[in-house]
């Protein structure tokens, strides 16, 4: 099987040098081929063609370096790998054999299975590290144990079962989920990290942050679906119940109304999150987003909302007949009026959203 290895470099003339030689030794009993995927300002891109090695020059983006590089390789199977001397070439036969065996269509270098030197990764990057791939594996269902290493392997055709279009950082992750969710077998191996050569370009907060964002886009249900049905079952519980049983407790109501409003508004944003990452290939469809995208969403949204809004409307029209005829005096009905706002305000809510919500579906709804 012909090994392709791409590495994307951003002024690593430092360590390229060193890395495409033991790439070389490390797979001199395979059919290879090194590409590396350039953004550099240095000696980095004529250093690599030196050393034989196939450059795609001024490609900016992690992701879209990776993306780039994958569309060149003619390897069946291909590694992917950090050029700042941080992995260490000469693990990639362990990297690869669980491909060629057929054990695995993915394989992750995990440096929290392996040896971190000393130096190698500061306590911000290892905890934040150990954070979000324990956040993978809640959102995912997975058991990961280094979601974020730059050195890994897969099978070429694997790639025509996922859809990776992240361009930046987000592309480590994106990879990884994507292979989890469509079922295909990812496996782990122990290696070393080093420290690397020449500056570092990760940003901790930044990048971390995309990570996580990028993941909370992906699992759309646990950020928002969920908590919106808890606090609608809150809300409208203790509306509910202040209505029923103690109608004097105005405070506990205006509680409820607002737990009821912002626990819709919540299910109203993770549909459009989810319908958003099937629109842009993040996501496939599932029972939500099939729901969301009838022809005729828009009109049961509009009549669902003015039935609210109407009820509203004559609850307080009640209200305020009873407040004019007593000589617009003390306000007795406070309960009742509330309501009537927390009615309106729903029913404006369900038809604002179901018009956002049928025009990101506008073309895949009524094709």
């Amino acid at each position: 099987m012909k090994v392709s290895v791409i590495l994307p470099t951003k002024n690593e003339e430092k360590a390229i040098g060193a890395i495409l030689k033991r790439c070389r030794e490390a797979l001199k009993n395979h059919d290879y081929e090194l590409i590396v995927v350039d953004n550099s300002t240095d000696k980095t891109p004529d250093i690599a063609e030196e050393l034989g090695a196939r450059v795609i020059r001024n490609m900016e983006g992690y992701g879209r370096a990776y993306i780039e590089g994958l569309r060149t390789a003619e390897g069946e199977v291909v590694v992917m790998l950090d050029a700042d001397g941080s992995y260490d070439p000469m693990e990639i036969p362990k990297l690869i054999e669980p491909i060629v065996s057929n054990k695995a269509d993915m394989v992750i270098g995990s440096r929290f299975l392996g040896e971190i030197k000393h130096g190698a990764m500061n306590p911000i990057h290892k905890l934040g590290n150990r954070l979000l791939t324990k956040l993978t594996n809640f959102f995912f269902k997975s058991s990961f144990t280094d979601v974020h290493s730059g050195m890994r392997a897969f099978r070429r055709d694997a790639l025509e079962k996922v859809n990776l279009v992240c361009p930046g950082m987000e592309f480590a992750s994106e990879m990884i989920i994507e292979f989890a969710r469509k079922g295909l077998k990812i496996a782990e191996v122990p290696i070393t990290y080093y420290p690397r050569k020449g500056k570092s370009k990760l940003n901790s907060f930044r990048d971390g942050w995309r990570h996580l964002r990028f993941m909370l886009l992906y699992s759309s249900t646990a950020l928002f679906v969920i908590p919106s049905l808890v606090l609608l079952a809150a809300g409208v519980g203790l509306t509910a119940y202040v209505l029923l049983l103690d109608p004097i407790r105005v405070h506990s109501l205006v509680l409820g109304s607002l737990l009821t409003v912002l626990g819709l508004q919540t299910l109203f944003f993770g549909v459009a999150s989810k319908i958003y990452s099937v629109e842009v290939g993040l996501t496939s469809e599932d029972k939500i987003t099939n729901f969301f995208s009838r022809y005729s969403v828009l009109e049961e949204g509009i009549l669902a909302g003015l039935i609210f809004i109407a009820i509203g409307f004559g609850i307080g029209y009640w209200v305020f007949k009873i407040w004019y005829e007593s000589g617009f005096g003390q306000l007795n009905q406070l309960s009742m009026a509330i309501l009537s706002f927390l009615l309106m305000t729903v029913g404006a809510q369900i038809i604002l959203n179901s018009f956002f919500i049928s025009s990101l579906r506008l073309k895949t709804s009524y094709e």
